[in-house]
């Protein structure tokens, strides 16, 4: 995109210096232009330079259409139209460059005249001297050139009436591909509709030409201006261009999950047997699509986020490519139940998961993506804090330290690579006596001791997303311990609530704990604290009398 430094004087005259793009700038021959907005008010420049960025960013967007022309499926009747007026108008705006051309139009009097005297004599060496240089050119050409004008376009319009009569579409094809190009658009003779355009082309060549001669009769004869419209309503683009486009918009940061998922879902709308080009996107497809995507989608949020991905694009199209004039699917949503089916892990489930040889004898799995030490404390971690999976996937031993006499986990995106998703995820938590019992501060003592940075050394974290490889693993783990799709790993922070608020916490003790943004006015979103002790005591409230685990960790740690 263009970029405007801001305005700068010279004399008494504001410029205003705009950067051309880097993939533009070999085609422009500069990196810059300083630009004269004649005149020497602050204000009238400041809005003349906004509409000199303008300019110069729809010159921009011309340019790389030349440069980068997409190619169509097929001609359609208006682009056939618009080429037609195109060859028409380059044909008289190349007449209207010739006949100003003075020196040229001289030249080539004295071109044919040395030919002439050539043919003529053979034997003797002509005498002529090149033309005088002209002081002005408001007296024009002179009759002499005039009639030479005259003798070419006479020869050339009868060269564009063989072709018409002959219907030579070849002779035309390489100007319309360059008028083509310049709208930004290509395409070959065996495009659907490229042979009708460039019969309606000839035509107008011919027309053109006819009138190039009318001019030399006298006629006065205006080349017209061709408005040509944006490119995009030239080509059937696809929803696939629009994420083309999207993905390469760097507008903002996307994570990979996020990427694949907008593909997903488009990949599921081009499957759609009713699917168009997005300028033939209607209301009446986004209600049928909604209801599609209810059929061929495994749950209602599923098939709400699908098509939320598909509106995404549908308003970037709109909004910021300007390739439809409106958001077509506006309002249309798929409504979901906020009742979570994550409920907490009843007791049976909770034995289920933890009373395995890995909780019993410390037999750890081999697994390549359940990181060796991480598959036995992350669970229980997540079953003693309601701390998110990414959160303690990302864990550093730095984050497990002391404070005021007490051990805590720091929850934090302090470290490289790390992240929280809100700002209330930001948080120290007090840790649960259980899981000092059973050995987890002896296990981050050896991991310190290695030199370790992460809490995990064996545990590979995905990009953009850390506990991508081990939530398959534990959903894996999870499963073959004849368990379905719920309870999961979220649903630990479905569990640790009911018990803080059963033992008397209230909603912002738990908030702190499980790291939820607390709700409430302002002066108990702002000024309320709660000091480590209390935390802890909201933290030791999260109990399982069920669940008896045997100390098996190594006392190495490691």
């Amino acid at each position: 995109m263009a970029k405007v430094e801001g305005l700068n004087v010279r004399g008494l005259k504001y410029y205003v210096r705009v950067i051309i793009p880097d993939d533009l700038q070999q085609a422009y021959g500069k990196a810059r232009v300083n630009l004269s907005l004649g005149t020497a008010d602050r204000r009238e420049a400041t809005l003349l330079a906004t509409i000199r960025r303008a300019e110069w960013l729809a010159d921009f967007e011309a340019k790389r259409s030349a440069l980068n022309p997409s190619t169509i499926a097929a001609v359609s009747p208006e682009l056939a139209r618009l080429l037609a007026e195109r060859v028409r108008a380059a044909v008289l705006g190349n007449d209207d460059r010739l006949r100003s051309d003075l020196p040229l139009l001289a030249e080539m009097v004295h071109i044919r005249k040395e030919l002439t005297r050539r043919s003529n004599s053979r034997l003797t060496i002509p005498q002529w001297a090149p033309p005088d240089v002209r002081l002005d050119d408001l007296t024009g050409m002179t009759a002499e050139e005039a009639q030479e004008l005259a003798e070419l376009n006479a020869y050339l319009d009868g060269s564009a009436a063989i072709a018409l009569t002959g219907g030579n579409l070849a002779a035309i094809l390489p100007l319309v591909r360059a008028e083509a190009s310049a709208v930004g658009v290509s395409f070959t003779a065996a495009t659907p509709g490229a042979r009708d355009a460039l019969k309606l082309a000839l035509k107008s060549y011919r027309t053109a030409h006819r009138e190039v001669t009318q001019r030399d009769a006298g006629e006065a004869i205006d080349t017209p201006q061709v408005l040509t419209p944006m490119a995009a309503t030239l080509r059937a683009y696809k929803l696939r261009d629009v994420y083309d486009r999207w993905l390469t918009s760097g507008d903002r940061d996307r994570s990979a999950d996020s990427i694949a998922a907008c593909n997903r879902a488009l990949k599921l709308y081009e499957a759609w047997p009713q699917a168009t080009p997005i300028k033939r996107i209607n209301r009446e497809q986004g209600d049928l699509f909604r209801s599609w995507l209810r059929e061929n989608s495994g749950t209602p949020k599923t098939a709400r986020d699908r098509l939320n991905y598909i509106k995404s694009l549908l308003k970037y199209a709109a909004e910021t490519l300007e390739w439809i004039p409106k958001h077509p699917w506006s309002g249309v949503s798929i409504e979901t139940s906020r009742n979570s089916p994550r409920n907490p892990w009843p007791d049976e489930a909770i034995n289920q998961v933890f009373g395995t040889l890995m909780y019993t004898t410390y037999t750890l799995p081999d697994a390549w993506h359940c990181g060796k030490e991480a598959a036995y404390w992350i669970p229980l971690i997540g079953l003693y804090t309601g701390a998110r999976l990414g959160e303690l996937c990302q864990l550093n031993a730095a984050d497990i330290g002391e404070e005021a006499g007490i051990p805590v986990l720091k929850l934090t995106d302090d470290g490289e690579d790390q992240r929280i998703k809100t700002q209330a995820g930001r948080r120290t938590v007090p840790m649960h006596s259980e899981l000092m019992r059973l050995g987890l501060l002896d296990y981050v003592k050896a991991v310190k001791d290695s030199g370790a940075v992460s809490l995990w050394p064996a545990l590979k974290l995905r990009k953009d997303k850390p506990s991508g490889y081990f939530s398959r693993w534990f959903s894996e783990y999870r499963k073959a311990q004849g368990l379905g799709r719920y309870p999961d790993f979220h649903s630990f922070r479905h569990t640790v609530r009911p018990l803080m608020r059963r033992a008397g916490f209230d909603p912002s003790t738990q908030d702190k704990v499980t790291g939820h943004a607390t709700k409430g006015s302002v002066g108990t979103v702002t000024y309320d604290h709660w000091t480590l002790e209390e935390l802890r005591d909201a933290v030791e409230a999260i109990r399982y009398p069920a669940l008896k685990l045997p100390r098996v960790v190594p006392s190495r740690g490691l």
